[in-house]
């Protein structure tokens, strides 16, 4: 077993144990698919979120890119192994450790390891206007302060640049981390433990996230000085003016609106307590 793997598996097994009462509980398909996420880059495993970078933004690969909370370096380091400039900040030591042994045991460049640096998203360890694209994906649920970090982000991002933030949206019936039917907006309180305890489940995750929801990180998105542009719905409008190219005169506008709009009630019904909604945004600094 390589060493990134190994300190990969003691640092899961240990976060597993945050949500479940035994590991033997977590599906052992999704741990295997952990492992190699996190530890073999050769495994172009972050490519859906290239392919979603390539569909909003022009010429990326020219881009400099910033993943805030690089977690284990996967996103940096594919990015930096197909042609993107790509850079990341990631807080946990254990973390780092696990790059580290990445580097010991891949024939990858040296001048990358200094991409990845120690700091948080509520400080970042950059100059202003450090980036052309910034991307953040299933983070901004863990930060201790989601204003900071997103007027953070505005800092370091170039004038027109832009960035991709996406989480769990806590207005739904299930909560990810847990992988359970969850009730909307449930904090840390005494309802959260008594739940959890009725489910025979550890309190531990509880401290690892915050219940994030649209209108709070829209108004702190929009108080940062962003241009927000929903991600979802602009995915709906496209696909539906492909398949009826009519919709794409103005004057159909409206009917791309109650497409959009019984999509999401019908994925919202089909998928409620069994699947989280997402927050995904393409936020524009103008």
């Amino acid at each position: 077993m390589s060493k990134a793997r190994e300190i990969l598996r003691k640092r899961i097994d240990e976060e597993i144990l945050l949500y479940y009462p035994d590991i033997s509980m977590y599906s052992p398909e999704f741990y295997e698919r952990l492992l190699v996420r996190w530890s073999d880059d050769s495994v172009f495993s972050e490519k859906h979120r290239y392919e979603l970078i390539d569909q909003f933004i022009d010429n990326p690969k020219e881009k400099r890119f910033l993943d805030m909370a690089a977690g284990c370096g996967s996103f940096v380091l594919q990015g930096l192994r197909n042609g993107y400039n790509t850079w990341g900040v990631e807080p946990e030591e254990w973390k780092h450790d696990v790059i580290d042994a990445k580097f010991e045991e891949n024939d990858y460049d040296k001048e990358w390891r200094d991409h990845i640096v120690k700091g948080v998203g509520e400080k970042l360890p950059f100059e202003d206007e450090s980036f052309d694209h910034f991307d953040s994906w299933q983070t901004i649920e863990h930060v201790a302060d989601e204003r900071d970090c997103i007027h953070e982000l505005y800092r370091v991002l170039k004038k027109g640049g832009s960035g991709i933030l996406r989480g769990p949206d806590y207005i739904c019936f299930y909560e990810g981390h847990y992988r359970m039917f969850w009730f909307p907006l449930m904090g840390k309180g005494k309802f959260a433990r008594f739940y959890l305890k009725m489910r025979g489940r550890p309190f531990g995750g509880l401290d690892t996230f915050h219940p994030v929801n649209p209108y709070k990180t829209r108004r702190y998105c929009r108080e940062a000085g962003f241009k927000i542009i929903d991600i979802k719905r602009e995915q709906i409008f496209r696909a539906a003016k492909r398949r009826m190219p009519i919709l794409q005169k103005p004057i159909f506008k409206p009917a791309l609106w109650f497409i959009y709009i019984g999509w999401d009630m019908y994925r919202g019904i089909r998928y409620v307590g069994r699947r989280e909604a997402t927050i995904s945004y393409l936020l524009v600094k103008e």
